[in-house]
């Protein structure tokens, strides 16, 4: 199910153990890996596997997949993919995947413990990937025991919407940096949890106290300074939109499928892009790589062709897909206003 955490557990010499747990923490299933289960069963449980044994497995993994994708999946209800878990990085233009790697077990873990958690297949393409499970019965026990319970029946796919604006009101940010505060307050204000201006919303904004962005605000914000990098990214962004109680959520690296998805429920974007959609212009820095032409804005809609963006300078306006695609892409940082 999604958002269940499947964990390979070999603490204990000679055993391997995997426990599937649902979001709640609840232990679902659970089972024993047995000799025939491993890619190699010469080897224990955990240790690095390669060589012709390895090609054999995973063409039992790929077989398997295909028989049991094509009799258990409904158009209704995407099979869902086991996703590694990735972060972004300290740098405004890297984004890191953490992949799977060949061990005995199917598992990429040195430690003696490796979990993943499953996402839905229509998640973000650019931090998953898939992780296959040798294909024996009693290894995949812990994912069905699950599956034995009744069957919840599938729901009518919802119609796709194509075009939505949703109207959220324009902040100017003035002579000031705060394309990052103008942006937030902005689908803040949309949402009702604020009715305060910029110079108010201000002071209640995170501050860095190393000048690292990723820690709160970054320099000065009341001017422009030369050489200095002014701004914050999208942690202390979502920090200070649950001061007002948003349930804000960090979305980078969903694309704008992402951002497509949260205007579709309701919802508007902060999104990171380059100023005025320009070639972005980098420089490092000791916390990572700025963009130092980098600006902020809130999507609000999107139709065939184009997106609505309630920019703090520019104002309310239909941008060119391709374009704001090529200035949002340089980071895909984007932080959804819930």
């Amino acid at each position: 199910m999604t958002g269940a955490t499947l964990t390979l557990d070999w603490s204990q010499a000679g055993t391997a153990t995997a426990t599937m747990t649902a979001p709640d923490g609840t232990v679902t299933g659970q089972s024993t890996i047995q000799q025939q289960d491993k890619v190699d069963p010469a080897k224990s449980v955990g240790t690095t596997v390669s060589g012709s044994k390895v090609t054999q497995a995973a063409g039992q993994t790929a077989s398997s997949a295909t028989n049991e994708q094509s009799s258990t999946t409904t158009p209704s209800e995407p099979a869902s993919s086991v996703a590694s878990s990735s972060q972004a990085t300290n740098s405004d233009t890297s984004f890191s995947s953490k992949g799977s790697g060949s061990t005995n077990a199917n598992s990429s873990s040195s430690a003696n413990t490796s979990s993943s958690a499953v996402t839905p297949s229509s998640s973000s393409s650019s931090q998953e990937s898939s992780s296959s499970k040798p294909s024996t019965p009693s290894s995949s026990s812990a994912a069905s025991s699950s599956a034995d319970q009744p069957s919840t029946p599938s729901t009518p796919s919802e119609p796709v919407v194509t075009q939505k604006v949703l109207g959220v009101p324009f902040v100017s940010q003035g002579n000031t940096m705060l394309c990052e505060g103008s942006s937030l307050l902005e689908g803040l204000l949309y949402k009702g949890y604020t009715t305060q201006n910029l110079s108010q919303f201000v002071q209640s904004m995170p501050l860095s106290a190393d000048n690292n962005p990723y820690d709160g605000y970054s320099g000065e914000w009341r001017h422009n300074v030369d050489g200095t990098y002014q701004g914050m990214m999208e942690t202390p962004v979502v920090q200070w939109a649950a001061k007002y109680g948003s349930k804000a959520v960090n979305i980078s690296g969903q694309g704008t499928a992402g951002i497509k998805r949260e205007i579709t429920k309701g919802n508007s974007v902060v999104a990171w892009i380059t100023y005025d959609y320009e070639t972005p212009e980098f420089k490092q820095m000791s916390w990572g790589r700025a963009v130092w032409n980098g600006h902020v804005v809130n999507v609000d809609g999107f139709k065939d062709g184009a997106y609505h963006v309630v920019d703090p300078v520019f104002g309310a306006r239909w941008i060119n897909a391709g374009t704001f695609e090529n200035a949002f892409n340089v980071t895909g940082m984007a932080v959804a206003v819930r």
